[in-house]
């Protein structure tokens, strides 16, 4: 055994463990009880390397009691390549155990953690005497790897741009646009003609008692069967319909279905979900799939010419999403992505603001704020921007105010239209809070940073994101390098925005079990914003402001302060992987909840997570606790105590 570690014999206590865990939960209760007295309880502190690759053989299969453990290995090169991860009722040291030779990966303790051990010959002996032991363990291990492992190599190859090779790699469910509209068979062909009329398709399909189509009935058939043929309405639309139904699963390849229909010679086919008809793929959806790629969308937004063309135009983005996660692309490329297509929307939005109202009187510069300023947007998505200004002269004051105002509120309006709901706390430049000029913005900068007091600083935090998106950007510039050149020197500011950002913990209690909501809407329930990205967004605006670091994004923020040696690098990686992961959690569960027709929120319930999602997710909010504790030791300063921090 380790030499870190220390053992105790397993109490009775063992038994009530091992009835929760798969798969020894199957197990009869005598035989657990008898697996409890060969088992002992070993000590990790964290870094503890618990086997190494190379290494003689495992000689026991470790569970997880508390704690967690990071499985990998190092490439040629020296870089570290984390397999996977095992939390709280979870096994390693099975693939070490089985090769009977050497260890296969490292091991090592991501915290203090503490394992039960079952000796290698009780392992052999069990799987042998119980074939669904040895069976889950195999599932468990090694398909794990095996998924991890096809994910890596989808990361390494950019599908979006290539539609040829999209066929190979999405699902027929992934295009399909279109729902199946469904009739009974003992329905007639006059009510299957106000269906297929009221579903406004182009076909209907007949469903037996079971809810699986045994036919089909396209408008041609109409035509041809009952207005040329004079065929009574009042038949079963069964004497009307074609069959078998042509139909793929909708987690078949998309290249599957094109074979399907070329083979056919249809031009649409139906997408079941575990043989029930679910939507309908037409040849115009593969038709589409070339304009999936951003740089396609990016082009199809810039040709509109009308906000009600442009809304339509802008609904893609949402599709274009999945695709996106699916491929596997990095979250901060996601949200990038969905940044760079809504200022393309924003652009396109005042460009025929400005066909309707006129030129503008004096330059202005469209800035965008919060999230969209940080190119951090996931799926909900409401309005944060502002405006500024040149100066007039004096004689043009009213007139500029007058135009400013009213393309202002044209933007709202449009982009209400396309999609973005208007910002509850009023930050949009329809407010006049947030539509001055030069002059004015200058001003209220610095007299929030000389003069900082807590409200004024939680409502500079937002504008410190500011980003420009339109017009012209020399405006945003020279505001910009006033507010660097006032920071520099603002200790006190700095002090405030420290104490505003370990406001929010992370929900974390003993033991590492998660703190949720006890009540109300979200109970049992975390929010993924409020307590993991929001802290680490909030962390690295201020590292970035008291670095001097002009990006607004958190990874670029992050990236610039490691080059720039600002403070401990391990912590700035840790807090980048952390807020890389949150985000993805974020953009699946919203997809997720996008899919069943519910509400959007940042809200997750840790119960519908998987072991690894859940270890993951725990070892994030511990990031975010020791990037608090980094910013209570290098900010904290009276004005804490001021403010009851």
């Amino acid at each position: 055994m380790s030499s870190h570690s220390s053992s105790t014999t397993v109490t009775e206590s063992v038994v009530a463990f091992l009835e929760k865990i798969p798969p020894f939960q199957f197990l009869p209760a005598p035989e657990i009880r008898a697996l409890a007295r060969t088992m002992t309880l070993e000590y990790f502190p964290k870094d503890t390397v618990i086997l190494a690759a190379g290494r003689p053989v495992s000689e026991a299969l470790y569970i997880v009691q508390k704690g967690a453990v990071k499985l990998g290995i190092r490439t040629q090169v020296g870089k570290e390549l984390v397999l996977d991860m095992r939390s709280e009722g979870e096994v390693f040291g099975l693939l070490s155990l089985m090769g009977r030779d050497v260890a296969r990966l490292d091991v090592v303790a991501l915290e203090d953690t503490l394992c039960y051990s079952i000796p290698a010959e009780d392992v052999q002996e069990l799987m042998e005497r119980h074939r669904e032991v040895s069976e889950y363990f195999m599932r468990a291990s090694i398909t794990r790897y095996m998924d991890r492992s096809l994910a890596e190599l989808r990361t390494q190859v950019n599908l979006m741009g290539n539609s040829e090779q999209l066929l190979y790699s999405l699902a027929a469910g992934d295009v399909a646009r279109h729902s199946a509209v469904m009739c009974a068979q003992t329905d007639t062909i006059c009510e299957a003609a106000k269906i297929i009329s009221a579903g406004k398709s182009g076909a209907v399909f007949v469903v037996d008692d079971e809810g699986r189509a045994v036919g089909a009935v396209t408008d041609r058939d109409f035509a041809k069967k009952v207005v040329a043929g004079g065929l009574d309405a009042a038949l079963p639309v069964t004497a009307i319909m074609s069959g078998p139904v042509v139909s793929v699963e909708s987690s078949d390849r998309l290249f599957q279905a094109l074979l399907t229909m070329l083979g056919r010679n249809i031009h649409h086919i139906l997408v079941t979900e575990e043989g029930k008809p679910k939507c309908v793929l037409t040849s115009h959806d593969l038709m589409l799939l070339q304009g999936k790629s951003p740089l396609s969308l990016a082009r199809h937004i810039e040709q509109q010419q009308s906000i009600e063309d442009l809304a339509v135009a802008q609904k893609r983005i949402g599709d274009l999403l999945p695709l996106l996660m699916r491929e596997g692309a990095r979250a901060s490329h996601i949200t990038r992505v969905v940044a760079e297509l809504n200022d393309r929307v924003m652009k396109k939005i005042l460009e025929l603001g400005e066909n309707k109202l006129g030129p503008p009187p004096v330059p202005y510069c469209w800035v965008v704020l919060g999230s969209e300023g940080r190119r951090e947007q996931t799926f909900k998505t409401d309005q944060d921007n502002a405006l500024i200004y040149a100066d007039p002269l004096e004689e043009n004051r009213a007139l500029a105010n007058q135009y400013f105002e009213k393309l202002a509120l044209y933007a709202q309006e449009a982009l209400e239209k396309c999609g973005y709901a208007a910002c509850t706390g009023g930050w949009m430049a329809s407010n006049p809070r947030w539509r001055m000029t030069l002059a004015a913005w200058q001003a209220m900068f610095q007299e929030w940073i000389s003069e900082a007091a807590y409200h004024s600083v939680e409502d500079a935090l937002i504008l410190l994101d500011m980003r420009p998106t339109a017009g012209d950007f020399s405006l945003y510039e020279k505001l910009a390098a006033g507010i660097a050149e006032q920071l520099k020197t603002a200790t006190f500011f700095k002090s405030i925005l420290a104490c505003i950002s370990v406001g929010r913990k992370p929900p974390l209690g003993f033991f590492r079990s998660f703190v949720l909501d006890r009540s109300g809407q979200h109970k049992e329930e975390l929010s993924i914003k409020d307590t993991g990205t929001g802290p680490i967004v909030e962390a690295a605006r201020l590292f970035a402001v008291d670095a001097g670091v002009s990006h607004t994004n958190t990874v670029d923020r992050l990236t610039a302060l490691r080059a720039a040696g600002y403070m401990d690098e391990k912590i700035l990686i840790e807090l980048q992987e952390a807020f890389e992961f949150l985000t993805l959690l974020r953009l699946e569960n919203q997809l997720q909840q996008s899919r069943e027709g519910k509400p959007l929120s940042n809200y997750v319930s840790p119960r519908k997570l998987t072991h690894l999602q859940k270890g993951l997710l725990r070892e994030a909010f511990q990031t975010v606790a020791r990037m608090q504790s980094v910013i209570d030791d290098r900010f904290r300063t009276a004005v804490w105590a001021q403010l009851g921090k």
